[in-house]
């Protein structure tokens, strides 16, 4: 099986991880997911912890790469979507994981 060649969106790598790294997710500049890294802690979870965990950090990732789209338009003055987060809607968010 070979893998398909990287794309534009995929030169660009948003994360985001858990508290104590166990956990870090990655998604390219268009949001499309790219990988789950796993360590030995994130393993002690139950399925449905784990899944529920990886669900929250790759939708951190996904809402970071929508604010980098979202400043680099505002700063070539395109008009930008307002479906795009902004800086306050992805700290609120991030603010939700406690993990």
């Amino acid at each position: 099986m070979s893998e398909a060649p990287p794309t534009d969106f995929d030169t660009v790598v948003f994360e985001a991880a858990s508290r104590d790294e166990s956990i870090v997710v990655a998604v390219g500049r268009s949001g499309n997911s790219l990988g789950v890294e796993l360590l030995a802690e994130a393993m002690g979870l139950s399925d449905a912890e784990l899944a529920n965990r990886i669900i929250k950090l790759n939708t951190l990732a996904h809402l970071r790469s929508q604010l980098a789209l979202r400043e680099e338009w505002e700063a070539s003055r395109v008009s930008v979507s307002s479906s795009l987060a902004n800086a306050e809607q992805v700290a609120s968010y991030e603010a939700l994981i406690d993990f």
